[in-house]
């Protein structure tokens, strides 16, 4: 029996658990496992049979609720309906052979799934009973960053803190760092810098005929090595045009935002003419903050719409995200933006009632007094419950339950807080005990780069990270025992 099950550990990694009968791994769409020393392999492709107690309907409809990561990941729609059947027969498969080995619990090396094979993984365990552990990087520790086990079992909504102690590092005075990070008006350490380059659209034009170049070259290398590929990565991705016309898209819908927007004196204005407003805080797309994480929400005018839908019939502030301006970024490359921004896109809220402000737009002590931030799940949430103000978070961010954090129906609903500005503040140091409290001896190091893409490189990181993961492992075995 492998009870747990790690998906596409780091090789440094899979040396440490290969060989245990406690363990299976996950990796080129296979699972290895072990038996009396010695190891086994199964494919993860199509099944030989779809056994009668698998509700079909269920996973379709489990599948059909990840579209926005195809959307994000997938070119050409006529593909759609063949990669879906492909979908769920890899999900079939893959929770049969979890079910045969007995497999408990399941381990993700990232902080969510929001990439379509992922997702597919995340649907296998929930079909197979499996709770999903994944590691979630923390904004508040830099250096060395710092790792948040979170659990879930039916789906992201359930998602919650693991709270197992894994380790003795105490967080405190990072949180703390934090908060004071904040009230200096600097931007999270950890955040992506936006630089020249990212926001050049000559530059990003320059990278997308290096991209066509390269996925030419590409075509004709693996035609002739007779490469065969898996048939959930047989999607058709983005071409050069595709990328070209999202970039063009974008700037296009960005431009027509700049032109609609008010500068910082008007908003102003029409603050004290319309007392109390909402500012959404734009997020940049696409990006696991939105979908999954949004939950309900992967765009802001599906919280815009809800807003309304709650009841409130004020003005609406929409400050867009400065990193929507990055046409290419050094970490991800094309980010694919354009499939979020458009110029009916910005329509659609606008005659939803949404005024648009710059971007650079800051939230000032006096301002603070006057507007209620709603994100999706931004860290702003973070840095507002640390200083004791409230803060409408639509989605479903690991946060949940910090002071003055309420969702949709809490801000905008009947009896909201929104419209009790004597609910807007609270306790300043309630929301930095919470984050001490749910954080400290339950993080582990991040010496991989989960989330940064950068490992440490530091010997004493990576004994500190093999500690830390075996004593989670430890308590996972224990837990799985006591079951």
């Amino acid at each position: 029996m492998s009870e747990i099950l790690l998906i596409e550990p780091y090789a440094f990694l899979s040396n440490e658990y290969r060989g245990n009968n406690k363990y299976a791994i996950y990796a080129e769409k296979s699972i290895a496992y072990w038996a009396e020393d010695t190891r086994l392999t199964v494919a993860i492709a199509y099944p030989d049979a779809i056994p009668a107690d698998l509700d079909i309907d269920d996973i379709k409809a489990k599948i059909h609720w990840t579209m926005p990561l195809w959307f994000r990941w997938m070119g050409q729609a006529d593909r759609y309906e063949d990669f879906q059947h492909s979908c769920l027969l890899f999900v079939v498969c893959l929770a049969q052979e979890m079910r045969a080995l007995g497999v408990k619990s399941v381990v993700f090396f990232t902080g969510v799934a929001h990439h379509i094979e992922y997702s597919l993984i995340e649907a296998a365990c929930q079909i197979a009973g499996a709770q999903q552990i994944y590691l979630y990087p923390m904004p508040f520790c830099a250096s060395p960053s710092r790792l948040l086990p979170v659990v879930q079992h039916a789906s992201i909504r359930d998602r919650s803190i693991l709270a197992l102690k894994v380790s003795d590092k105490q967080v405190r005075d990072e949180v703390i760092a934090y908060r004071d990070n904040h009230l200096a008006a600097k931007p999270p350490q950890l955040n992506e810098k936006i630089d020249r380059t990212a926001t050049s659209y000559g530059y990003a034009l320059a990278r997308v005929a290096i991209f066509g170049a390269k996925a030419i070259a590409k075509v004709i290398l693996r035609r002739h090595a007779g490469v065969v590929r898996h048939p959930i990565d047989e999607r058709k991705d983005y071409d050069a045009l595709s990328i070209l016309r999202i970039v063009q898209h974008q700037k296009r819908a960005l431009d027509y935002y700049l032109s609609g927007m008010l500068d910082e004196a008007a908003v102003d204005r029409l603050i004290e003419v319309e007392g109390a407003l909402p500012i959404l805080y734009a997020h940049y797309q696409p990006e696991a903050s939105t979908f999954p994480e949004g939950g309900d929400y992967p765009t802001h005018l599906d919280v815009v719409i809800a807003i309304r839908k709650l009841g409130y019939r004020g003005k609406i502030l929409y400050k867009e995200h400065p990193g929507s301006w990055i046409y290419y970024s050094g970490i991800v490359g094309f980010s694919r933006v354009g499939l979020c921004r458009s110029i009916e896109y910005f329509r659609q809220l606008a005659a939803l009632g949404c005024v648009f402000v710059p971007p650079t737009y800051k939230l000032s002590e006096a301002r603070s007094r006057k507007l209620f931030p709603i994100t999706v799940t931004g860290s702003i949430g973070i840095e507002r419950s640390m200083v004791g103000l409230a803060t409408c978070c639509a989605g479903l961010p690991w946060f949940r339950g910090a002071p003055g954090i309420y969702d949709l129906a809490g801000t905008f609903g009947e009896d909201g807080v929104f419209y009790d500005r004597q609910r807007w503040q609270f306790e300043p140091m309630e929301g930095v005990e919470w984050f001490d409290r749910a954080l400290s001896m339950k993080t582990i190091n991040n010496y991989p780069g989960i989330g940064t893409g950068v490992s440490s490189g530091s010997a004493t990181d990576k004994a500190e990270f093999l500690g830390e993961f075996g004593e989670l492992m430890r308590q996972l075995d224990n837990h799985v025992a006591a079951q």
